[in-house]
Parts: C-alpha cells; sequence; structure tokens
C-alpha cells in the first residue's frame, strides 16, 4: 500500500483515480462512493474513461499512444475540478503503471484504487463476450487479453472486487481517505451499514435507470 500523506491546506478537492480491468465493477464502486460522499457534503464528479475518449475524439484507438492521451484528457478534467474544491472521481482501465504515475506527479492528490479481480470471474460478468472474442482474436483492444495490463505497485486502495460489493469497496475508499486527511474527522463520516438500502435506492433511481 501507499504510504502518501496529504499535507493539509486550503484546497479540498482531490482525486480518487479507480483503475481495474473491464467488468470488475469500477464504475459501480464510484457511483457508490460518489453518493455517499455528497451526503456527506462534499462535491464530486464522477469521470468515465470511455465516456472521455468518445467527447473528445470518437475515432482515437487503443495503441499505447493513444491510451495515453486519453489518460492525460482525463487527468486534466481531474485536476480543473480538485483544484475547484471538487473530488474527482476517474473510473478508467488506464492499463500503463508509468502513464498511472504521471497522473500521480501531475495531480499530487492522488489516491489510486485498484479493482482486482480474476479473469475467469470478469469473464462470467462479461455478457457481451469480449474476452472471449478477444481470445479467438475475432477483436482487438480488449485490455487483460489483447492490451496488457500492469498492475498497481502500491495502490493506496485494494477492492477485492471478486468478493467485496461496491459499498463494501466505498467504505474502504472513505476509510483510507480519511486516514490520508483528506476527509474532515466526524462521527459519522463513515455512513453505517443500515443506511446501505437507502443509498441504493437513491442510485437505483439515478444511475441505474
Amino acid at each position: 500500500m501507499s504510504e502518501n500523506n496529504f499535507e493539509k491546506n486550503d484546497i479540498t478537492g482531490f482525486t480518487v483515480w479507480i483503475t481495474g480491468l473491464p467488468y470488475s465493477r469500477k464504475k459501480r464502486t464510484a457511483q457508490m462512493l460518489s453518493e455517499r460522499l455528497r451526503l456527506l457534503g462534499y462535491k464530486t464528479e464522477i469521470l468515465i474513461g470511455g465516456e472521455i475518449r468518445k467527447a473528445y475524439e470518437k475515432d482515437l484507438g487503443f495503441t499505447r499512444e493513444e491510451i495515453q492521451k486519453n489518460v492525460q484528457r482525463i487527468a486534466f478534467e481531474c485536476k480543473l475540478l480538485s483544484e475547484n474544491g471538487i473530488i474527482a472521481i476517474a473510473v478508467t482501465i488506464s492499463p500503463f503503471r508509468d502513464q498511472r504515475r504521471e497522473c500521480r506527479r501531475m495531480l499530487k492528490r492522488f489516491v489510486e484504487v485498484y479493482h482486482k479481480c480474476p479473469l475467469n470471474v470478469l469473464k462470467k460478468r462479461d455478457s457481451k463476450g469480449l474476452f472471449e472474442k478477444a481470445e479467438r482474436h475475432e477483436i482487438q483492444n480488449v485490455a487483460g487479453v489483447t492490451v496488457p495490463y500492469e498492475e498497481p505497485q502500491k495502490p493506496e486502495v485494494i477492492v477485492y472486487a471478486d468478493k467485496e460489493s461496491p459499498f463494501v469497496a466505498s467504505n474502504k475508499i472513505l476509510t483510507r481517505l480519511q486516514q490520508l486527511g483528506l476527509l474532515e474527522e466526524a462521527e459519522h463520516s463513515i455512513l453505517l451499514k443500515q443506511e446501505e438500502k437507502d443509498i441504493r435506492r437513491i442510485l437505483r433511481e439515478t444511475w441505474f435507470k
């Protein structure tokens, strides 16, 4: 685990960078984390790597250079948000370590969350059959098969996405954010388990339509 210590200053924004292979439920964790932070009074914004890719350049490919271009765009948007007191939650495969290290250097207040999940579990969740098609060489650009994925070496948080639900993952992240001094200390900063039902209802009414 990373041993980062963040200095206290007037900037309240920072970046939570959620990385991992497809179908490791990164987006669900981001949605749960965002909702919980909002209930605690923080401003948040979720940036989805695929949506950023389409918004900037629909024909952008998946060479190492093109992936880097998209990662840099996500990081730049995170920088703008965090400098304005917003917690940016990036959801992106971002498969290469050196590119994630560069994001950390650029953003400084950067918390890396690794959604770790065995490939056989991801294949079961893959309703589109992307992994199988990639293994049969029918399609390209699938991280973990045709595009290498370099696991984070010292992330601030590891989510074991085959065993831990998005609610458990978000609680794990909240706890770590407190430990790093990025959230205000408060008795109710970590929401009680009984509140999970209400949060899930809110998410169903908004994100999961």
